[in-house]
């Protein structure tokens, strides 16, 4: 057997085994992400198969070469969209791991990571907690179903997204709350915040026929310390007191000398 007819009868397996490959991969839908990259591999066993038969026949003509160029450049493209797709679905996981899925803010293990980052780098420089709260939402569940429920919480998220800036932190807190961190504000800047929030739930879910509320609870940094949790803590305090208030109402944590 000469070196021509080894040489045909490797590329020849090759090109079996990628085709194999990829209709079985085609076939079971495993990664449907990379279904663009397996037909470039699809197309490149083709060109390596007919490159084989010139070579089985001895064909010593321009056209093996083309295949061979053909080839090269199809697993080339194959392999930048397999790339892409694991790099398009590593995002999608990461973002699974930051966010709620229901509200599409961050989740509370992702906000604490970065509310820590923020409060020790922002020094002495001002910065507000805030604790949202839905108010009867267990009631809109049971009155107007979970579905209605599920639309109050994300029409609240959407109100948050609109009204923050660049440098806030949101995320849902669990059930009916959400966590803010507001950053360079006081306390009258960050209820100013929160009053824009307030608006524009009250005019979308007025709006869709569902009108709903929520109270909040405001702990401003570094009055009442830099440790995310404390100011958790107060800032969820002050919401309990807006809710004996009746409910739809914002409160300030006071300071120690202040209580």
């Amino acid at each position: 057997m000469g070196f021509h007819s080894v040489t045909a009868a490797a590329n020849l397996a090759l090109a079996l085994s990628i085709l194999a490959l990829t209709l079985s991969s085609l076939r079971h839908r495993l990664r449907p992400a990379h279904g663009r990259s397996w037909l470039f591999f699809a197309a490149a066993s083709v060109t390596l198969v007919l490159k084989s038969v010139l070579e089985a026949f001895d064909y010593n003509t321009d056209l093996g070469a083309v295949f061979e160029v053909a080839t090269a450049a199809l697993l080339g493209g194959g392999f930048v969209f397999l790339y892409g797709a694991d790099s398009d679905e590593l995002r999608r996981l990461q973002t699974q791991a930051e966010r709620d899925p229901m509200t599409q803010l961050y989740n509370v293990r992702t906000f604490r990571v970065l509310a820590s980052a923020r409060i020790e780098a922002a020094g002495q420089d001002g910065l507000a907690m805030v604790v949202l709260d839905l108010d009867d939402l267990k009631q809109i569940n049971d009155t107007r179903g979970h579905p209605a429920g599920d639309r109050a919480l994300r029409l609240v998220a959407t109100a948050v997204r609109a009204s923050m800036r660049g440098s806030d932190i949101a995320a849902r807190y669990g059930g009916d709350e959400f966590l803010l961190l507001l950053d360079g504000c006081d306390d009258a800047a960050a209820a100013r915040i929160v009053h824009r929030i307030r608006n524009t739930v009250q005019a979308l879910s007025s709006g869709a026929g569902e009108p709903i509320s929520f109270s909040a609870g405001i702990a401003s940094s570094p009055a009442l310390g830099r440790d995310l949790d404390e100011l958790i803590r107060s800032a969820d305090d002050a919401l309990i007191a807006a809710k004996r208030a009746g409910k739809n109402d914002l409160r300030h944590a006071l300071t120690p000398d202040r209580a």
